[in-house]
């Protein structure tokens, strides 16, 4: 079969795009795109990782907000955690985290539906795990009406977070992404609540746009070092302008105002997802102290003013396991 193939001035006009982009990447690849002081730091807090490292998540969740200084954090509203029995919904652990915040000024941010940050992303509770597609989506509607429900009277919260990467469908042990049930999600959180929807990116596996469309804030990660069980460790070649410029476009072609950093990598990548097996020796290589100053200016680089960092019980986990406490005292000095 032969092909006939005859560009058209819109073949040459995007072509001629891709090219000028990738010049000015590389023209200004280390370019400060941000404005440090008006910087804001959060992190993000999960339960369910204190458990996989073995630590008092109340414990680790009251020296974050007394000695870190982080304006916003993010916390996960594992299901499995809330809806321990078929039917029977405790709200209890977070909303201790929520007040316990408020009463310092914290901002938080809630994540809420069935995908949720950290391994292995989906935590339905086992026993809805022979559902159909249909049961399953009223019961994930149903959750995301409780969750606002118990929480929308906090002052604190700016923002309601719709699932966490919902189509990153390469990473974790989730049903593929369905986006007419994230639009429903999405629809019913602002019948609920009128309050901003936040919906994250994969900062380098995705195009950003699709969360774009349908949120009125994206949120996307920054990951520099990770693993695969394929080719093992990689670093990805990008420079801070990819994630200027990116945003740019993304801006440009869906109208979203506001792009932030919600997962700034401040842990080691785990291999086989899990950390607490990982030697000691393979979590320096993924980071050390130097490597996540990098990864710090790195990101204030970048552009973005809202900077979430991913590895706060690990920094904790350090100092009690092997009593390394330099990142922990790293980021209590930090303004």
């Amino acid at each position: 079969m032969q092909y006939n193939f005859r560009p058209t001035k819109t073949h040459y006009i995007i072509f001629l795009t891709v090219i000028i982009i990738f010049v000015l990447i590389l023209i200004l690849s280390n370019y400060n795109f941000g404005d440090d002081k008006k910087i804001v730091w959060g992190a993000t807090f999960s339960k369910i990782q204190c458990d996989h490292l073995d630590l008092d998540w109340k414990l680790v969740y009251w020296k974050i907000v007394n000695e870190m200084p982080f304006k916003i954090l993010r916390i996960p509203i594992y299901w499995n955690d809330i809806e321990k029995n078929r039917d029977e919904f405790d709200f209890s652990d977070y909303n201790w985290m929520f007040n316990l915040a408020r009463e310092k000024g914290i901002e938080i941010v809630p994540v809420l539906g069935r995908r949720t940050p950290r391994w292995p992303e989906c935590h339905t509770p086992t026993f809805y795990s022979q559902m159909s597609a249909a049961e399953i989506k009223n019961k994930i509607l149903n959750l995301i009406t409780l969750e606002i429900e118990q929480f929308k009277n906090y002052d604190n919260i700016k923002k309601w977070q719709i699932d966490n990467e919902p189509f990153l469908d390469v990473f974790g042990n989730c049903p593929k992404a369905d986006t007419n049930l994230i639009q429903e999600e999405i629809s019913l959180a602002k019948k609920i609540d009128k309050r901003p929807i936040l919906v994250t990116e994969s900062g380098e596996l995705s195009s950003w746009i699709k969360g774009a469309k349908l949120a009125d804030i994206l949120g996307v990660s920054m990951y520099r070092e990770t693993w695969n069980k394929n080719w093992g460790w990689f670093q990805y070649p990008l420079p801070p302008a990819y994630y200027y410029f990116k945003g740019k476009i993304v801006q440009w072609l869906t109208g979203i105002k506001k792009i932030i950093n919600t997962e700034l990598q401040a842990e080691p990548w785990a291999i086989n997802s899990d950390l607490a097996s990982m030697s000691l020796s393979d979590q320096r290589y993924s980071l050390d102290i130097a490597e996540l100053k990098s990864n710090i200016q790195f990101a204030k680089r970048s552009g973005q003013d809202e900077i979430y960092l991913w590895g706060v019980e690990w920094w904790w986990w350090l100092g009690q396991k092997y009593g390394q406490w330099n990142f922990w005292e790293y980021f209590k000095t930090q303004k």
